[in-house]
């Protein structure tokens, strides 16, 4: 009898030992499907994103909503940034309006992932810098606009969490922002119509850094910046 319950108990360990040998051989599989995403051609990703981005609203809409689908969009951004600006246009097409949706989710812990991976990713392609007669910034930057558009039914602390993002854009980033200015100081004027002081007050103190920091010596980063049509 006890020969018998020792045996049971390693039969048990190890059927434990390879379901945990399973689940990680499935979680490898898939992590290379994502990473993977950077030998698809220029119709393959964008189809692959849009499919992508299209579960994730899935994930998103129930009950209790689910991120991973957003993370793996988060990933793909990351794996593909070095594309071609033609090619990641049109990927970002998707991805920017599927951060828009998640950062105004009415679960305000989706719309605070969704803003802090934006912030994350804006952090690592305006360290890119941008080449002239390209406005790609400013296409990356138009969700953190679109997620405070009627600024005031959009949360307090989603309403400071884009504006602090952007604050921390300007001050560790100025030097490589060119284009991005515009949506920039779009979503600092959409602040300052805020009913949150604070909000206002964090607007009014990059305006501030701007005018005391950028305008002196780099005048022509911001004035170059807005095209005329």
């Amino acid at each position: 009898m006890a020969a018998a319950t020792v045996d049971s108990r390693k039969a048990a360990v190890l059927q434990g030992v390879m379901g945990e040998t399973g689940s990680r051989s499935v979680v490898v599989a898939v992590d290379k499907v994502f990473s993977g995403s950077i030998r698809l051609d220029g119709d393959a990703i964008v189809d692959f994103v849009k499919a992508l981005c299209q579960v994730s609203l899935e994930e998103l809409a129930l009950p209790h909503p689910r991120t991973f689908s957003l993370q793996k969009v988060v990933e793909i951004s990351y794996y593909n940034m070095g594309r071609i600006r033609l090619q990641w246009s049109r990927v970002w097409e998707h991805i920017g309006q599927h951060f828009t949706t998640a950062g105004r989710s009415s679960n305000e812990d989706v719309a605070v992932f969704a803003v802090d991976s934006l912030r994350q990713l804006s952090v690592k392609l305006i360290e890119k810098g941008e080449l002239p007669n390209f406005h790609f910034q400013k296409e990356f930057l138009r969700p953190f606009l679109s997620i405070l558009d009627d600024i005031n039914t959009v949360s307090p602390n989603i309403q400071d969490m884009v504006v602090r993002c952007v604050a921390q854009l300007i001050q560790s980033q100025w030097a490589n922002i060119r284009s991005g200015w515009a949506n920039i100081f779009l979503v600092l004027n959409l602040a300052a119509s805020s009913t949150e002081s604070g909000v206002v007050e964090l607007a009014f103190d990059s305006c501030n850094f701007i005018i005391n920091t950028v305008f002196p010596n780099n005048f022509y980063l911001l004035v170059d910046s807005f095209p005329v049509s």
